[in-house]
């Protein structure tokens, strides 16, 4: 398989954190959703943070109705939900997976991995839109909407098996 090893970073405000030095946590999260939902027209790869009840509505569109039912369930006082969108693309084939979430000090690193079809491999002639919702516990932090987003798309296509 080909790989090639970026990072998509989301920069976090975290109140109430030490401002110590360097401290890297790994975070724990589970699976809201994973799909290749197709009612939504963004182009590009973007990541959103949904850190309240507010947020939920910019997520109207971009996730299926289930998801959204399962975010207006969550525990914001307890968890947040970050979404990796992998945008519009022409067949199927395509996926994201969040694979580790890392807080240094005031950010959350989200490493992702976006997978390609094969050229080995049959794929459908349909528009899909993969995205990767999670939940994540807060640890007693507050998550604020101020927030700095950096995309790095990761890529990785499965070739064919060596003969």
């Amino acid at each position: 398989m080909k790989q090639h090893f970026l990072r998509l970073t989301i920069v976090v405000v975290l109140i109430g954190m030490t401002a110590c030095g360097p401290r890297e946590t790994e975070l724990s999260f589970e699976t809201i959703e994973q799909s290749d939902y197709s009612d939504y027209s963004t182009l590009e790869s973007h990541i959103v943070l949904v850190a309240s009840q507010d947020d939920i509505d910019q997520m109207a569109g971009l996730i299926d109705q289930v998801a959204l039912d399962q975010l207006a369930k969550l525990d914001f006082q307890q968890y947040f939900a970050i979404a990796v969108f992998r945008g519009l693309q022409a067949s199927s084939g395509y996926d994201v997976i969040i694979e580790r979430l890392v807080r240094r000090n005031d950010a959350i690193t989200v490493y992702a991995k976006f997978w390609e079809p094969s050229p080995y491999w049959e794929v459908l002639d349909t528009e899909t839109s993969p995205y990767h919702l999670v939940k994540v516990h807060k640890d007693g932090d507050v998550v604020s909407q101020e927030i700095e987003l950096v995309l790095q798309s990761p890529v990785v296509t499965p070739t064919s098996p060596s003969r």
